[in-house]
């Protein structure tokens, strides 16, 4: 049985490049974020931002979500003839018969930083290998601040058992945000910790069956760390594949998927302030010091 893929981690750290240079692999094919609950077109069952799964989830609503999940892989006829349906010229029609020869022969890469609370699910649910990226807490938040992107804490809040389960240490502090939402550096230090804090505990119970990479790592040396990525899923690294990856990390000029990735790793020392940067680094310390050391501040 083909294992399919799951790329995830925190929003915003490296996510979507990791896996598009992986579904560069004439072996894979790429799904956009499945739990994206943005993306009405999936008329997805979840309910959540970040819906946390495990095996102790009541069982049919486990049943909704896979069959969900296999319809982007799957070629039955239901699925078949929902997409012929939107047909409308040959060279859709050309694409269709592609990719169902694709979901037939392929491993299909659902990129989706929003599954990540989903991760272990994944893995022992839906037999998956798991790419789980990492960020510096202070890109993150950087990024965040630059997009200005808020979070409604409530969505953790309404799982009972996501919260039980992985956030019990945050809960106080959650509540808190729930309630009066702060500012946006104090929104990305509760949200980088709790997310990385997941992370942490994957990292603690799966340390040799899961895979876990830091973005400044794969910007640092893309090509002997996605030569390891593609070793533990067993995927050829082609020459096609390293000139891809060379291509999309040493470009002149910022694009959403082409930048030089050395520079683009301290960005975030521009973009927030020395007290920012002071506040990050001390109110997430607890977390960062077991993925980062002081030299990387």
């Amino acid at each position: 049985m083909k294992r399919n893929i799951l790329v995830t981690g925190a929003h915003r750290s490296g996510s979507t490049w990791t896996g598009k240079i992986i579904a560069e692999s004439k072996q894979v094919r790429y799904v956009q974020e499945p739990f994206n609950l943005a993306i009405k077109k999936y008329k997805t069952p979840l309910k959540h931002w970040f819906e946390h799964l495990n095996s102790e989830t009541e069982a049919n609503y486990q049943e909704v979500v896979k069959r969900y999940l296999q319809s982007f892989y799957s070629t039955s006829f239901q699925t078949s003839f929902q997409n012929l349906k939107q047909i409308r010229s040959a060279t859709n029609l050309y694409s269709f018969l592609l990719d169902v020869k694709r979901r037939n022969t392929c491993r299909t890469l659902f990129k989706d930083p929003i599954a990540l609370m989903a991760a272990e699910w994944f893995y022992t649910e839906m037999n998956c290998d798991i790419i789980l990226t990492i960020r510096h807490p202070a890109a993150f938040i950087a990024s965040l601040k630059v997009k200005d992107w808020q979070f409604n804490f409530n969505n953790f809040l309404k799982q009972d058992i996501l919260m039980q389960k992985y956030l019990e240490a945050y809960r106080n502090e959650i509540v808190e945000q729930a309630a009066s939402k702060k500012d946006i550096i104090e929104q990305g230090i509760l949200l980088w910790n709790v997310l990385h804090y997941t992370i942490l505990q994957y990292r603690e119970k799966y340390c040799n069956e899961l895979y876990f990479v830091k973005h400044e790592d794969l910007s640092i040396d893309p090509l002997d760390e996605f030569e390891k990525i593609f070793k533990f899923l067993q995927l050829n690294f082609s020459e096609e594949i390293k000139n891809k990856i060379k291509e999309t990390t040493t470009s002149t000029i910022n694009t959403t998927h082409k930048r030089d990735a050395r520079q683009n790793i301290k960005t975030w020392k521009d973009r927030l302030s020395k007290e920012e940067i002071g506040r990050i680094k001390e109110e997430t310390r607890i977390v960062w010091q077991h993925f980062y050391s002081e030299e990387d501040w």
